[in-house]
């Protein structure tokens, strides 16, 4: 793989990464019913279920994409 494609699929899990971190930590009220709580205000909801889910998704073909020839 050339160099400036590493750098697009490692910008694209960085972007991934970034987007997930601000979806599971917004509180609205698509958040749904806490799973496990962390602390008082902050914990795993139903919402984030299917945003965790795409981000792994989304990481395993980045990691498909680095390691391809």
């Amino acid at each position: 793989m050339k160099q400036d494609h590493r750098a697009v699929v490692i910008g694209v899990a960085l972007v991934l990464s970034v987007l997930t971190a601000l979806l599971i930590a917004g509180h609205g009220p698509w958040a749904g019913q806490t799973l496990v709580e962390f602390t008082s205000r902050h914990g795993l909801n139903t919402g984030d279920v299917p945003v965790l889910v795409l981000w792994i998704v989304g990481m395993l073909g980045c990691g498909y994409l680095l390691r391809r020839r």
